[in-house]
Parts: C-alpha cells; sequence; structure tokens
C-alpha cells in the first residue's frame, strides 16, 4: 500500500502537481499512523488480555482458600454450638452427665482447636492488582480486603477468645488434663481408663460444679463463647459472600484439590503408627469428584489431601449416620462398622462423601 502512494507522488512531482503531491503524502502519513494506532490498541489489547488471565489465575487460588475458610468457620459454628449446650447441661443439669464422663464433658467444652488456624487467603491476594477502568474489579477486590481484615488475628477481633480461661481455671483446680487415646488419636480422649480420675477426685468434681467459683467460671466461659460463636458467624457470613461475588466475576472459576486419599485404622492406621493415605482417583475434575475400591476392616477413616492434615474432610459433629453425608473439613472420623469391599465417592464441588459396600 505505502509503495502505491509512493509511485503516484513520485509520478505528481515529475508532471508538478504539487497539490495532489502534498494530498497524497498527507494519505500516506495517516496511514503510518493508523498503523501505529492499530498495532499499539492490539498490544494494549493483549497485554490487558494476559493481566486479566493473571488475575483470574490469582482469583481462583483465593477462590478455594476462602472455601476452606468457610468450611471451617461453619465448623467452628457448629463446634461453638455443641459447646455452649454442654456448658447449659453442666450448669443446670450436672447430675444428667455420669460423674466417670464430667471431666471428659469439661475439658471438651474448653477444647479450642480453631485459634492456631491461618487462612491462605492473605497469601493469594497480596498479588491482586486493581485496574483503574474496571470498577467491578476495583469493588471485588475492595470486599475481598474488607473479608481479610476480618479475619486477620484473634487479637485485632472482638469476638475471639484470647485465653482458655477454663482449662486454665480446670488445671489450678488440680484436674488433669485427659490423655488421648494413644491407639487412634483421631478419636480424642481415652475414656476407657477408669483409674485415670479416682473416685474421690470425680465426687469432689461432682460437688464443686454446685460452688460458686465453678459456676460463675463456668458462665463467663459460656458468655466467650457465644462471643465467639458470633464471630465464627460473621466470617462465615463475609466469605460466603466473597465467593458469591468472586463466582459472579469469573464464573468460570473452580474448586481445585490435588492428591486426594483415604487414612485410618481400616487400612494401615493414621500418622501415629506411620499409617499413609492411599490415594484416590480423580474421574471427574469439574465437579470435584474423586473414587476408589478398597477393602476396609472395622474401623475408622478420613479423606486429606497431599499426605497432610492441612487439607482434610470427616464426619459431620453429633451425626451417627456414617457412610453418606457431609464431608466436613477436620470432622470427626467415619466410622467403618462392617468389613468388606466398599466404593468410595468423595465429591470435593458439593463436600459430601458415600461408602457403597459391594459384598
Amino acid at each position: 500500500m505505502l509503495n502505491f502512494f509512493r509511485r503516484i507522488r513520485k509520478r505528481l512531482a515529475e508532471d508538478n502537481q504539487f497539490k495532489r503531491y502534498f494530498r497524497y503524502a498527507f494519505g500516506e502519513v495517516a496511514l503510518i499512523m493508523i498503523g501505529i494506532f492499530m498495532a499499539l490498541q492490539l498490544q494494549n489489547w493483549n497485554e490487558q488480555r494476559k493481566e486479566e488471565n493473571e488475575f483470574n489465575v490469582i482469583l481462583e487460588q483465593l477462590y478455594n482458600a476462602i472455601i476452606y475458610d468457610v468450611d471451617k468457620f461453619n465448623n467452628q459454628l457448629e463446634y461453638m454450638t455443641f459447646q455452649i449446650s454442654l456448658l447449659d447441661q453442666i450448669l443446670n443439669h450436672p447430675d444428667s452427665i455420669p460423674m466417670q464422663y464430667l471431666p471428659y464433658n469439661l475439658y471438651n467444652a474448653a477444647f479450642d482447636n480453631f485459634k492456631s488456624y491461618q487462612s491462605d487467603a492473605h497469601f493469594y491476594a497480596n498479588d491482586l492488582r486493581s485496574d483503574y477502568d474496571n470498577t467491578s474489579r476495583n469493588e471485588l477486590i475492595k470486599q475481598i480486603t474488607g473479608y481479610l481484615n476480618l479475619i486477620r488475628t484473634a487479637e485485632a477481633n472482638p469476638f475471639e477468645i484470647n485465653r482458655d480461661i477454663l482449662t486454665d481455671f480446670l488445671l489450678s483446680e488440680h484436674l488433669a488434663y485427659p490423655e488421648l487415646n494413644r491407639e487412634d488419636l483421631n478419636e480424642g480422649w481415652n475414656t476407657g481408663d477408669s483409674l485415670y480420675y479416682s473416685r474421690g477426685r470425680l465426687i469432689k468434681l461432682q460437688n464443686d460444679l454446685r460452688t460458686e467459683k465453678y459456676q460463675a467460671t463456668l458462665k463467663t466461659y459460656r458468655s466467650q463463647k457465644i462471643a465467639y460463636r458470633r464471630g465464627a458467624q460473621a466470617k462465615f457470613n463475609h466469605g460466603t459472600s466473597v465467593l458469591n461475588l468472586i463466582k459472579a466475576y469469573n464464573p468460570d472459576v473452580r474448586v481445585i484439590y490435588e492428591n486426594v486419599g483415604i487414612i485410618g485404622t481400616s487400612l494401615d492406621g493414621y500418622d501415629d503408627v506411620g499409617g499413609k493415605s492411599t490415594p484416590m482417583l480423580r474421574t471427574d475434575a469439574e465437579e470435584g469428584i474423586w473414587e476408589t475400591e478398597l477393602y476396609l476392616k472395622e474401623g475408622s477413616v478420613k479423606f486429606r489431601c497431599n499426605d497432610s492434615w492441612l487439607r482434610n474432610w470427616g464426619l459431620d459433629f453429633g451425626r451417627d449416620i456414617y457412610l453418606s453425608g457431609p464431608a466436613v473439613p477436620d470432622g470427626n472420623n467415619i466410622v467403618i462398622e462392617e468389613e468388606g469391599n466398599y466404593h468410595i465417592v468423595l465429591n470435593l464441588s458439593e463436600f459430601t462423601y458415600e461408602f457403597t459396600k459391594l459384598d
């Protein structure tokens, strides 16, 4: 095209037609400028597309981290509700609890395995970048930042319990901390040792529960648990809202888990005896479905990722139907009551599991 213009300009110059010469010269310059402008626009478009793709990759990682957060907070809510109910029973109807189980119930009410939880969302959120021209993205980042500020630290959150006053109190009263089940650490306390708490200590504890000192401590701790539950509810609600916003911004965002396996005494045992996760097969990447067929002994199992407890799922608290149901993060062990061959399905988009006995 430019050669065509040059030939015309040369002929016009030779014929002394300078008006037409300058007109064609201007057209040639305009064509060059248009070409440069289009090249710059294409380059900008490519850069924006590349930057948007990078943003969506980070957003997907953040989405997966917040999904786990929300599951954790829901787990907290259910466990706090159970603990408050337990405290109510101890305060109002202590005689309804068998004397030998009183220490375990008290320490169950005091137990808190959520304090040390640190969300991965902070790590991924550091790479999010605003875009002056993209108001939807900027609003999304604003909401994500608000969520992260809410969950940042226990010290910054007025709803959190900063000190476990009930455990401290029970230890100051010389009530020994229960022993964990050494055969299966996931089962919790070892309640089978009838000599761990003497009968005299149990009778004293039963009488102490009616004293003003015990009642005041239990009531104070109950009030803290209620505040703690409100905090977990706020984090759950905000996290769920952010997940919906991310999904609206990028409908193709996926839930991603890798190297999912199953572990437990129904196989080769847990970590305390050197047990390792038995790998499962991902049969549907889009839906996050993992399956396997295994021979299981009587015992218990849990699901986890990368042979680590950082990401794990088990039985819903208080549930006594074991072979199917919600897959709860850090949940209880799934009890296998009958040995045999099982087809096992774990759905990590809906967070459910199912064991189907084959023989």
